[in-house]
This record gives structure tokens, sequence and C-alpha cells, in this order.
């Protein structure tokens, strides 16, 4: 199952640009059409809910909050199996009573708004009891869209932090690390691959994580801090490998503050 996950993170990234876009375009979407969805089977429930309370004799006053007392409940259980699910480790009966609150209400939406239409005719009523069904799925469907989508983004942020050569036990990501935001994560990912030896590049850390020019900065300097005045990096000693001698004289008294031409 984990591989898996972790060869559709690595294909997702490795995706061309012109179905990257599409597919950004479609999670876009969806993220609009759901809400607009749910915001809609809520007013109409709302609706039908309130109509029952006005006729089966609730005050004026109090009839708008009866829709409330059922349809916030099925909000409510939808996000607590989200919370649920994102965790993983919810204890059983947290999420068996979150299913029976979601399903209960919703069931007590659909009679409502049923039994408010004053028509014997059955489409008529199915139709009534269609708001509530709507809020119901809308809402379960884009917060497990929304859970499917983070599982993909904490797999990919797993794979930066095993690139090969790179110790899981190494000080720069430590057993366990949970990236807690996009600078976060860009950070573990930039010290993985640099103690790989092959650092992530300004543009895949903001092309990847999203962070803006001045956070990918502000990155690097935690993770690969300026050397101090006057100590030259070894990564940037002897190119060919070998061991170099005693610099020649010139340099030694160039770096002493003397005069090359006169002695």
């Amino acid at each position: 199952m984990e591989q898996g996950n972790g060869t559709t993170a690595a294909h997702l990234r490795d995706l061309p640009v012109f179905l990257r876009a599409p597919r950004a375009a479609g999670l876009w979407l969806v993220g609009v059409l759901i809400p607009v969805a749910t915001a809609a089977g809520f007013v109409l429930s709302y609706r039908g809910l309130f109509d029952w309370a006005r006729y089966h004799g609730w005050p004026w006053y109090l009839a708008p909050l009866f829709p409330l007392l059922i349809d916030l409940l099925i909000i409510a259980g939808e996000v607590v199996l989200f919370v649920a699910a994102i965790d993983g480790k919810t204890p059983r009966r947290v999420r068996a009573a979150a299913w029976v609150i979601v399903v209960a209400f919703t069931a007590l939406s659909v009679i409502g708004n049923v039994g408010h239409a004053a028509t014997s005719d059955v489409l008529t009523r199915g139709g009534w009891g269609l708001p509530p069904v709507v809020l119901a799925v809308a809402l379960g469907f884009g917060l497990g869209e929304l859970k499917r989508q983070a599982a993909k983004y904490r797999q990919n942020v797993a794979g930066e932090r095993s690139l090969p050569g790179v110790s899981s036990r190494s000080p720069a990501t430590p057993p366990g690390t949970v990236p807690s935001d996009a600078e976060h994560a860009a950070q573990l990912a930039l010290a993985a691959s640099a103690a790989a030896g092959n650092p992530l590049s300004q543009r895949q850390l903001m092309t990847r994580f999203g962070i803006t020019r001045t956070a990918e900065r502000t990155v690097r300097q935690r993770v690969l801090p300026d050397p101090p005045a006057g100590v030259v990096p070894l990564a940037r000693a002897g190119a060919s490998g070998q061991g170099a001698g005693p610099p020649p004289d010139g340099v030694l008294a160039a770096s002493n503050g003397h005069g090359g031409a006169g002695g």
C-alpha cells in the first residue's frame, strides 16, 4: 500500500506541464462545485425543515432554529469523520458515533423535508427529500477528496526525505518528523538533498512546495548557512581530489599583506 502511494506521488511529480495544468484546474473546479452543491443542499433543506416547523406549531421566532438542530449535526458528523481519517488513530467508537450521527440526522432531515410536502405524489415528495441527501453526499465527497490530496502530499514529503544515500536517522530529518507547513517540508527536503550531495535548486523548492522567493531564501539559510569569513568550504577545495601542497610563496606574501613587487 505504501509503495503504491509513493509511486503515485512520484508519478504526480513527473507529470508533464500539459497534464499538470488540467489536473490542477480540475481540482480547483471540484473545490468550487462541492461548496456550491453543499450550500444549495443546506439552503433547500433548511427551507423544507423551516416549513415543517411552522406547519407543526412552532412559533415564528423559534421555527428558524429548528433546521439547524438537524442539518448542522450532519455537517459536524462529516467533519469529525474527515478529521478522524486525517489523524488515522481516532478511536473506533468516535468514528462509529460520527457515522451514526451523519446517517441518523440525514434520515431525520429527509423525513422532515418530505413530511411537509402537501401532496401525495411520490416523485414530488422524493424531490423534497433530495436536498439533505445532496448536503451529506457533497460534503462527504469534498472532505474525502481533501483527505486524499493531503495523503498524497504527505507521501510526496516522505519521498523527499527518503532520497538515496540519506539516512532516515540523520540529524536533518529525525525519525517521525512530520512537516507542519510547506516551508517546513521544503526545509526537510533541502536538508535531505544536501546530505545526499545534490541540494535542491531555488526553482525546485519554490515550484514543488509553493513557497515564495523570500521563504526559499529563509529555508536555504537555515539549512545551508554561509561559511564564516575567510573559511573556504571543503567542496571547493582541490577539484582534482588530491591533497594540495603548500600555496606558492607569492600567495602567502599577498595573504600576509606584503607587496609582491618591491619585496
